[in-house]
């Protein structure tokens, strides 16, 4: 029984760090220039490593989901329809910053909740 209780507070501290992620919430892109291929209209980053968003293209908006982790400084986003991305994030305590590392074009997002 000791085991059992042991194993659900462990559980419990783990699921808790995830949610203490500054990541954690939802955050609402600025508007897109010309320059940047594509923009967040807004994303919820969760806790459990989800996300939604909805993604900003020229004229159009697609919505998406998936998942993502992060590694120091850089988010690794994995959702349909477009596969696996990876960013450099810059953040403060209200706004984040990716930036694609391939082409250096970056977009800010500000905290929403």
């Amino acid at each position: 029984m000791r085991r059992l209780t042991m194993t659900a507070s462990l559980c419990s501290a783990m699921l808790l760090t995830a949610c203490a992620s500054p990541l954690a919430g939802t955050w609402q892109g600025r508007a897109a220039t010309d320059e940047r291929p594509f923009s967040f209209g807004s994303v919820t980053f969760a806790g459990d490593g989800t996300y939604t968003a909805e993604a900003r293209y020229a004229d159009s908006t697609r919505a998406v989901s998936g998942t993502w982790s992060m590694s120091g400084d850089t988010i690794i986003m994995y959702g349909e329809p477009f596969g696996e991305r990876t960013y450099t994030v810059e953040e403060t305590k209200d706004t984040l910053v990716f930036t694609d590392p391939g082409s250096g074009k970056s977009m800010t997002l500000d905290r929403f909740n």
